[in-house]
């Protein structure tokens, strides 16, 4: 017999049984978290930060820092001391280190693992179109990994700026460390 004969039922056979040409449902696409909001208050700047951070969601986190493009800032991180000693990046931490520590820490993330942020102690204290917001905070990550999990807890004052579009981004980042707890300069250092 001649190969043609055999070769068109194999393929009708493994076509058929593939379900090769036949289409799927689509997959959602992952796109920015629903609890982000348009940050026209300071407040509503530092609700999308915590939903970004609790979510795991770059996108979001990265939208709440200073934009060159519509803000002539440029954003800076001031670590705690005794951070910057042992994770010395921090130093000459900017934009493209904070996407990296983020984009990090939600990969180090197991799934079914959670990270919760918690404010206390807030002030911010209006300058027209800039504000020096402050607050404590609780940071606590719960992962199976170990190089990161574990309670930060600190202070940060931050100056945030109105940029063109009328919304509200941060432009400088100042953490403390609270006690002997470590701090989330410190975690930033970890997860870089």
């Amino acid at each position: 017999m001649r190969k043609e004969y055999f070769i068109l039922p194999l393929l009708i056979i493994v076509l058929n049984s593939c379900d090769l040409l036949s289409t799927r449902e689509p997959e959602e696409p992952k796109s920015a978290g629903l609890n982000f909001i348009t940050p026209t208050t300071p407040d509503l700047l530092f609700q999308n930060l915590k939903s970004s951070v609790e979510e795991k969601i770059l996108e979001n986190y990265l939208a709440c820092f200073v934009d060159s493009t519509f803000l002539n800032k440029r954003y800076t991180f001031i670590s705690s001391g005794s951070s910057t000693v042992l994770y010395p990046i921090l130093s000459s931490w900017g934009i493209s280190s904070e996407r990296q520590y983020f984009n990090n820490l939600i990969v180090k993330i197991q799934s079914g693992s959670s990270i919760s942020l918690k404010y206390s102690n807030v002030v911010n204290t209006p300058l027209g179109d800039s504000a020096v917001y402050s607050f404590d905070y609780t940071l606590t990550v719960n992962s199976s990994n170990t190089s990161i999990a574990g309670e930060y807890q600190g202070s940060s004052r931050f100056k945030i700026f109105l940029d063109s579009r009328n919304q509200w981004a941060i432009g400088e980042w100042q953490d403390s460390k609270k006690d002997n707890f470590a701090c989330w300069s410190d975690l930033k250092g970890r997860t870089y």
